[in-house]
């Protein structure tokens, strides 16, 4: 009986993965689709400076494993689609989401690393995610209403408070967040994106490093404020469930 419940407990949560994996695709088609709209970085269409959907896919990845970076790479194929791309360019281009959330959830598989979010302080843990979401607003503002020096300090202002979190809760879990899920994440993606729209011929080379900024500085505002607060908040609860995988697709 027992290991009839464990195979019925296991099929269960098989077929939770694909569906959470659609359902994660359509909320992150509808955040990429918004940013695109609200936060453009002009010189290319389909490229924001506040992309809000980047802040959900290392999450996803974390969370669900290979099926959240997928619900990242189908959500830019779709965006890209809205903005006009053809369908070639955006099965290319859209790797850069696909990379976003596969490179922090390899890390953290390779070095056998939990997201460990069991709070030793909750109080300052939560209080400190509250001001990263201050700080988001303001980023948000700034880079709606091109406020470029707004824009730097609010990136500033959330790289100390991630700095300030890695003395109060698992530093391995917040350094390698901050590392991976954060920066060479937003990296990697900005400058996988960024070569293919020059490779294809949608920007022209003298805007690259415009594009570039844009795309990186917005990808790391969104995940270390964003991102981070859907880790604190949901980590500990998803991690509980079924639907939480602790290899890549299982």
């Amino acid at each position: 009986m027992p290991e009839t419940f464990e195979a019925e407990t296991k099929r269960g949560a098989t077929w939770r993965q694909p569906v959470g994996c659609a359902i994660s695709t359509i909320v992150c088609t509808a955040l990429a689709i918004w940013a695109v709209i609200e936060a453009p970085v002009p010189p290319a269409p389909g490229v924001s400076g506040l992309y809000v959907a980047a802040a959900v896919f290392v999450p996803l990845a974390l969370w669900f494993g290979v099926w959240g970076s997928i619900a990242g790479y189908l959500s830019c194929v779709f965006m890209a689609l809205y903005v006009g791309y053809t369908l070639d360019f955006a099965l290319v281009w859209s790797l850069a989401d696909l990379f976003e959330g596969l490179i922090p959830l390899l890390v953290f598989r390779a070095l056998k690393a939990e997201p460990n979010y069991t709070f030793k302080k909750p109080r300052i843990t939560y209080g400190l995610t509250a001001l990263l979401l201050t700080v988001f607003v303001a980023s948000a503002v700034a880079t709606i209403l091109t406020l470029t020096e707004v824009f730097i300090m609010t990136f500033a202002a959330a790289l100390i408070i991630l700095t300030a979190q890695t003395f109060v809760e698992d530093q391995k879990t917040w350094i390698m967040w901050i590392i991976f899920g954060v920066f060479i994440a937003s990296a990697v993606s900005g400058i996988f994106g960024v070569g293919a729209l020059a490779a294809f011929g949608k920007i022209p080379m003298d805007i690259f490093p415009t594009v570039l900024f844009g795309w990186v500085f917005g990808d790391v505002i969104v995940l270390s404020t964003i991102g981070t607060t859907l880790m604190v908040a949901l980590t500990p609860a998803i991690k509980r469930t079924h639907a939480y995988v602790k290899g890549y697709f299982s």
